[in-house]
């Protein structure tokens, strides 16, 4: 662990790229995300991580099934890659916020660095829960779907909110007392280098945005 931190920079850099190509990857792959709701309609991988009710996840997955053959293998296809794409994605996002809150609990009081390292273990259980999910839609995504137990409903649920709550709070804290530290000029002037390799990977990310992408077919 001590060597993991005295590199933390240089494995924070790689875990980005990582994550921004990744995330890259599945915003190109959410472009093909339509379901039949009356008419065709577009929808995000959020729209199945967050359902309000069973019925809901339910009637979306039944939506896709029901569309056009072209559409709906297009749909599915994209779907399915960007689950499988988010495994890849998972340890770069949740070691990224790790390294970020092991980097400030390194600069803290027993206070502070007992807080930040229970943030950064936490990514474990954040990782844990985002993969069991990425399982649970996986065998979700069927025509002969069904509406899960309200008990299985209720865990999925948590399940979000374990993720969401765990990396954002840490993402959060972790990034404001990073933002505090670089001020005050309590890190050292080179770490302000990786911050610069980081601030180009953002750039380079950004500008792949604009790159142009095939169209999705036309829903008929």
């Amino acid at each position: 662990m001590s060597i993991l931190l005295t590199d933390a920079w240089y494995w924070l850099c790689i875990s980005m790229a990582i994550f921004l190509l990744t995330a890259f990857i599945m915003g190109r792959q959410s472009r093909y995300f339509y379901t039949m709701d009356v008419v065709p309609r577009q929808f995000s991988i959020t729209d199945l991580q967050l359902p309000s009710c069973q019925k809901e996840l339910v009637n979306l997955i039944k939506g896709i099934y029901t569309m056009p053959a072209a559409n709906r293998q297009q749909t599915l296809r994209a779907l399915r890659g960007q689950l499988w794409v988010d495994f890849l994605f998972m340890p770069a996002a949740y070691g990224s916020i790790f390294l970020v809150c092991m980097k400030v609990a390194s600069k803290m009081n027993p206070a502070g660095t007992l807080l930040f390292s229970i943030l950064a273990w936490l990514q474990l259980l954040c990782w844990l829960c985002d993969i069991v999910e990425n399982i649970y839609l996986l065998q979700k995504i069927s025509p002969n779907v069904s509406e899960s137990t309200k008990t299985v409903h209720r865990a999925y649920q948590l399940l979000e909110i374990i993720k969401w709550g765990f990396s954002l709070l840490a993402t959060v804290c972790g990034l404001s007392a990073l933002l505090f530290f670089w001020v005050t000029g309590n890190f050292a002037v080179s770490s302000l280098h990786y911050l610069l390799i980081i601030v180009g990977e953002i750039v380079v990310f950004i500008a792949l945005q604009k790159l142009p992408t095939r169209e999705p077919s036309p829903a008929t």
